[in-house]
């Protein structure tokens, strides 16, 4: 299966290949003899050549291994020795989820997002901007007589942009199906997301399992990596109480509910 990946950590990639393969494959070379075809071995696993005829000529070809052949190798190894490996390729979802166990990997077809809230604070740019234009057509709508009650003022806004752009929020992605009440949620390192990713929509998921929440639990997505927004202690009683009132729910995701580092998000 060809892949297009919009989320892929090459770090962990690359460490979980080498557990698996006792090391790193760096290059394979495949040299070719004749007009009809190549002769030799490119040294990769499922990659080979075979020549027919030798006129003579002789011509070197150089392979160097990519994430995406390691990415299908991992996938592959978790098919073929699923206990060996960890690996849960989810068919039965309300069964699998609920033993899975922490540090197995999970691997589902499923639909995601990002939460609103949460995309709107990993990306400030975008509401940075939208605070200047506001501070730019305030003085155009004032002497329009448009109501202006509840607006911020210029010097508000200005110090609202300034904190926004302080901010360094990594993006949540929620997944769940029609099919079960069972959802996955996880952050994401934003160096490793795909210029082109998006995360709306029926998609493939590799993680590794962190925590697993019960039936009518919370967790707040405030717990997860690179959620710099409050403390250890208040998000130790956020995992304990819940939201407090509707409008922190917006803040959590509710079980039953698996808690992954994302290995990879692709279609």
């Amino acid at each position: 299966m060809l892949v297009n990946t919009h989320y892929l950590d090459r770090t962990a990639l690359t460490n979980y290949i080498a557990a698996l393969e006792g090391g790193l494959r760096e290059s394979g070379t495949s040299k070719s003899t004749g007009s009809h075809g190549f002769g030799g071995s490119l040294g990769f696993g499922g990659m080979g050549v075979q020549g027919s005829k030798n006129s003579g000529a002789e011509n070197t070809l150089n392979v160097q291994d990519h994430e995406a052949s390691r990415l299908q190798r991992l996938i592959d190894a978790g098919h073929e020795s699923p206990e060996a490996v960890g690996w849960i390729e989810v068919n039965r979802s309300d069964t699998e989820f609920g033993e899975a166990g922490t540090g197995a990997f999970i691997e589902w077809e499923c639909d995601v997002y990002v939460p609103e809230g949460i995309a709107a604070m990993a990306n400030p740019e975008g509401l940075s901007n939208a605070l200047h234009t506001m501070q730019a057509l305030r003085p155009s709508a004032e002497s329009l007589g448009l109501d202006m009650e509840g607006v911020p003022d210029s010097a508000q806004m200005e110090s609202m942009a300034s904190s926004l752009n302080q901010l360094d929020i990594s993006p949540v992605v929620v997944g769940d199906d029609s099919d079960t009440d069972w959802r996955v949620v996880g952050s994401l390192n934003k160096q490793w997301i795909s210029p082109d990713a998006s995360f709306d929509g029926r998609v493939r998921i590799v993680g590794k399992v962190k925590k697993r929440v019960g039936q009518d639990r919370w967790y707040p997505m405030m717990s997860l990596p690179g959620m710099n927004l409050v403390d250890r202690d208040e998000r130790r009683r956020m995992e304990r109480e819940g939201p407090r009132d509707d409008d922190e729910q917006d803040q959590f995701v509710r079980g039953p509910l698996l808690v992954l580092d994302y290995l990879a998000i692709f279609s």
